[in-house]
């Protein structure tokens, strides 16, 4: 049930921000500190990944609060003013009390562990972040949506999904997971 409830969210966030219909693959800019079959390995950012410090440091940062439960300060310091109506502080809480009610408690995650995903919708680039998070019961994908801007201070969207066995780059949104 939190899955489709993340997905709607996903898709109503775009929608509304953009009144899209599709999102395309951008295979060439998809990066990872692991590999396909392994990607939950931490590592320094390479050469190409450099340039979404900004996004795994917020990443990181959202992650630090939501373990705190600090949805307030997320909502005033990370949301970007434009989801601001769909991200409010009940709705982060009631995620997380849904993804800790049916995968179990939030355990931990590995900071320097990252991906990104460029893509695109009709006329609006995204950056997405993918943190691998460790709960008791299953490894779920905290997805944190960026306006490709080159900044990457506010979050344009948040999903959490079950994280499928394999995943090939630009598998994120049109993948079944």
């Amino acid at each position: 049930m939190i899955k489709k409830q993340c997905q709607i969210l996903l898709f109503l966030a775009i929608s509304l921000l953009l009144g899209c219909d599709k999102v395309i693959d951008s295979f060439k800019e998809s990066l990872r500190s692991g590999s396909i079959a392994y990607d939950d390995v931490e590592a320094p950012l390479s050469e190409k990944a450099k340039k979404y410090k900004n996004a795994l440091n917020l990443s990181n940062d959202f992650l630090r609060l939501w373990q705190k439960k600090d949805f307030e300060k997320i909502y005033q310091t990370m949301i970007d003013p434009e989801v601001k109506d769909l991200l409010r502080v009940e709705k982060l809480a009631d995620i997380y009390k849904n993804v800790n009610n049916t995968y179990g408690d939030f355990v931990g995650y590995k900071p320097s562990q990252w991906a990104f995903e460029p893509k695109k919708a009709k006329k609006q680039y995204f950056l997405f972040s993918i943190k691998s998070i460790t709960h008791k019961k299953r490894k779920l994908n905290y997805i944190f949506q960026f306006v490709l801007d080159g900044e990457y201070k506010k979050l344009a969207g948040f999903y959490v999904r079950e994280k499928p066995a394999l995943r090939a780059p630009g598998q994120l949104i049109n993948s079944k997971q």
